[in-house]
């Protein structure tokens, strides 16, 4: 090992533990077998890793008990040797650990190889520290990397009976060969879908790895006793959004295991339309392999359009079925713009918001990729400089004006750039790559060339304009595009490609992509809607779908008739591909059946849909006014009654009761039985026992929908009490004389009475004064020995009065 790396990884699996001795591995009684094809650099061919893996499968083939390859190595670009060779392992049984990579990128949107081959016994494995976080430098995917694994400050061998420290998904990558090894010895008859479900589903949950295929980090223990674990994990489609064209098939994948094995069939629905795809695990049809846990089906569009898939669990996949372009010769009118520049290095992306929607391919699009190496897409970021012939798989869709190995110069004007020019409806994104260099002399800052794209608002076209097609002096070599891919790819399989590899372009040229001009086309969906039962007086909505499956623009109008109404989504103007919801109400007017028709009625034929429903007798609904009561100053030991009204605003019988809490209480009309219009009174008494202010509610309990409500009662306890004259004193005819009192609860003036029969009759003294506590009355013949005195509020609901009689004399 003139690396060290080897041995490191080596020590991982399967250094000896419990003896004093350095480190301990994962299994420490397992058998290693070395195949070298990278030199003391770290580097080597992808032809030295075939075969590598090719002398593997030899041994295996040859009784050697191969149960996994660790491949802590990576990087290049997609090779189909490399993927046999692994395939190859997988029909001997053969698991392949791959290594993540150690870029912190997404594998989902930029490969990392081998690790990103779909191949059923790849496991690919991110990072993990100490604390359980994804490791700063660790590659991630939620659809391609499987599990985290300890890949930072590792301690294992080294050469030369030495220990070190290494970090990286290399490091990660042996604890999950460990795994392997530990779980086929204890169980011999195990086989490789059973090890790699158990590796899988035996982890730990961690929010660190939740960009992973399992969100888990491995855990040797669980899997080795993995009881009732479950995955259920969308692998294929990898994006969330697919484009292709129409009749080309999408692979549909997902994960389902119980620990070590296959966990059901998985159903998908795919709207518009409500149709159901099963999912199988049987090596049929797409599925690589039965019995594995990785259940597979493919969705084929017939025809273009918007279709979003439903995986378990909400997981929602969009497809968009786009047109090939065509392409002609066109006026060459280079866009002079001054622009953002994008200062890209070498091999960058960017995501662009665009200022409108990107018709491309008869699909709407509010964003899209720049790539510096000449290129435009709608699926991710993309940055591979080796050009490939259209259709690639490397990526759904592609607008390639240059696509070569360019460089871009960060910090200068030599770069790529975008600005938006005219006005809406009729503005341009234009995307411009500005004396950018190529790769192979990029230190020579004259050898450029000077190209743009441009996208239309409100239409499909497609325009590349050339200003300058010849880098010149050593790069002369691939002046006019003989080293680059020019053409559109709307799909892995669809593309119109113009040139590759060859001298086709020239200063001046101009290309325009265009749809092919064909006839608008009409689908609804569902083909009938059922409403249900739904109550007179009630309504429900249902909703059809309209698409343009044709190309050109798709205009019309839904109508229909009583009890059913179009509420929204007419009239229509579809261009190719896109679709609208109409919505339609059923509103019985009467308890009946009904059947009939929405029509669609368009510039592409007309289309009629059934709808069915059902009136049935309206329930009854309460109805309580009003909405709050206040019973204002009741004195202490008194009450006062306030009504509310019951009314049964819908149908049947309204029954129910209602209640309340002290001070207050519920004193008629309750429990109600109300015929539909009618109502009732419920009446509420107020009957503080002490001052202060009360606030409670009524709940009124039925049996209508809305039940139960509340309703808002208050009032305020209040008393006067006089405390001179309080009984026993002799007060003297037409003399000045002090009453005196004290109020809680009670606002505004108060008035003073007199009684001489001990307070059967009263009089008046002062019919309005201020509730200040103390006002001086003079009080006139006759004399008597029964007096008494009352301070009431203005009202007249509440008094205090002398608690006995007081003499008044001359």
């Amino acid at each position: 090992d003139d690396n060290q790396h080897g041995t490191h990884v080596s020590g991982t699996i399967g250094a000896v533990g419990n003896n004093g001795i350095g480190v301990a591995g994962v299994n420490w009684n397992v058998k290693l077998m070395a195949c070298k094809f990278l030199n003391a650099g770290g580097s080597g061919s992808t032809d030295g890793a075939v075969s590598c893996l090719n002398y593997l499968a030899m041994m295996k083939d040859r009784g050697v008990n191969i149960v996994a390859t660790n491949n802590s190595w990576g990087g290049g670009e997609f090779s189909q040797a490399l993927y046999d060779a692994i395939d190859a392992h997988r029909q001997r049984g053969i698991l392949f650990m791959a290594a993540a990579g150690n870029s912190a990128l997404d594998n989902d949107t930029v490969s990392f190889y081998p690790a990103n081959y779909y191949l059923p016994n790849i496991i690919a494995v991110a990072a993990t520290t100490s604390t359980d976080a994804r490791a700063s430098f660790s590659n991630f995917g939620r659809r391609t990397v499987h599990l985290g694994a300890p890949g930072d400050q590792i301690l294992s061998t080294t050469p030369n009976n030495t220990y070190g420290t290494l970090s990286g998904t290399s490091m990660a990558t042996p604890h999950v060969t460990g795994v392997a090894a530990l779980l086929k010895a204890q169980d011999g008859t195990r086989d490789w879908r059973a090890i790699r479900n158990l590796i899988l589903a035996g982890g730990d949950n961690k929010s660190s790895l939740s960009n992973t295929v399992t969100q888990k980090r491995l855990n040797a223990f669980g899997s080795l006793n993995c009881t009732n674990s479950t995955i259920l994990s969308r692998l294929r489609p990898i994006g969330n959004v697919v484009t292709t064209s129409a009749g080309t098939p999408v692979d549909l994948a997902v994960l389902h295991i119980n620990c070590a094995a296959p966990n059901g069939s998985v159903s998908v629905t795919v709207d518009p339309g409500g149709a159901i795809l099963t999912l199988h695990d049987d090596g049929l049809q797409g599925d690589q392999a039965a019995g594995d846990g990785v259940y597979s089906a493919q969705f084929t569009p017939a025809s273009q359009g918007t279709y979003t898939l439903t995986f378990p669990g909400g997981d929602v996949v969009t497809v968009t079925i786009l047109i090939p372009y065509n392409v002609s010769s066109t006026t060459f009118n280079y866009r002079t713009i001054t622009g953002t520049n994008l200062n890209f290095g070498d091999d960058s992306s960017a995501l662009i918001t665009a200022p409108f929607p990107i018709r491309f391919g008869g699909g709407s699009f509010s964003s899209l990729y720049v790539g510096s190496n000449g290129n435009v897409n709608f699926s991710g970021p993309f940055t591979a400089f080796s050009n490939e012939s259209l259709p690639t798989t490397t990526i759904g869709t592609l607008v390639a004006p240059f696509w070569d190995d360019l460089y871009a110069v960060s910090g200068t004007a030599q770069n790529v750039f975008w600005d938006v020019t005219g006005t809406a409806p009729n503005r341009e994104l234009v995307i411009e790559w500005r004396d950018i260099r190529n790769f192979s002399c990029n230190a020579d800052g004259t050898a450029t060339v000077k190209f743009q794209v441009v996208f239309f608002e409100g239409s499909s076209d497609i325009l590349f304009n050339y200003a300058d097609a010849l880098f010149g002096g050593s790069c002369a070599s691939a002046d006019q595009g003989a080293s680059a891919t020019v053409g559109v790819q709307v799909g892995s399989n669809s593309a119109n490609q113009y040139g590759f590899n060859t001298a086709s372009l020239s200063d001046g040229t101009a290309l325009l992509w265009t749809l092919p001009s064909t006839n608008p086309a009409i689908s609804v969906t569902p083909a009938s809607q059922d409403f249900g039962s739904v109550p007179v007086g009630s309504y429900a909505d249902r909703t059809f779908m309209v698409q343009n499956t044709g190309g050109g623009t798709l205009t019309g109008n839904a109508s229909t008739s009583a009890p059913v109404s179009v509420v929204s989504g007419s009239p229509f103007s579809l261009a190719a591909g896109a679709n609208q919801a109409v919505v339609v109400r059923f509103s019985p007017a009467s308890e009946a059946s009904f059947v009939g028709n929405v029509s669609f009625t368009s510039n592409a034929g007309d289309v009629s849909r059934g709808v069915t429903g059902v009136g049935t007798p309206s329930p009854p609904q309460i109805s309580v006014t009003p909405t709050s009561l206040n019973f204002g100053s009741v004195g202490v030991g008194d009450s006062a009654d306030q009504t509310f009204t019951v009314q049964n605003t819908g149908g049947g019988t309204l029954t129910g009761s209602a209640g309340t809490t002290a001070p207050f209480s519920v004193v008629s009309g309750s429990p109600f039985s109300i015929d539909a219009g009618a109502s009732n009174f419920v009446v509420v008494r107020f009957s503080p026992t002490a001052t202060g202010t009360f606030t409670r509610t009524v709940t009124f309990t039925s049996n209508a929908l809305t039940s139960p409500i509340s309703q808002g009662v208050t009032g305020t306890g209040a008393q006067i009490t006089v405390t001179s004259p309080k009984g026993g004193e002799t007060w003297h005819i037409n003399h000045n004389q002090s009453v005196k009192w004290s109020s809680k609860g009670v606002t505004g003036n108060v008035k003073i009475d007199l009684s001489r029969d001990g307070g059967i009759n009263w009089e008046a003294v002062l019919l309005s004064t201020p509730n200040d506590g103390n006002q001086t009355v003079n009080l006139p013949a006759p004399a008597t020995t029964q007096a008494r005195i009352r301070v009431c509020h203005l009202s007249g609901t509440l008094c205090g009065a002398s608690a006995a009689n007081f003499k008044i004399q001359q």
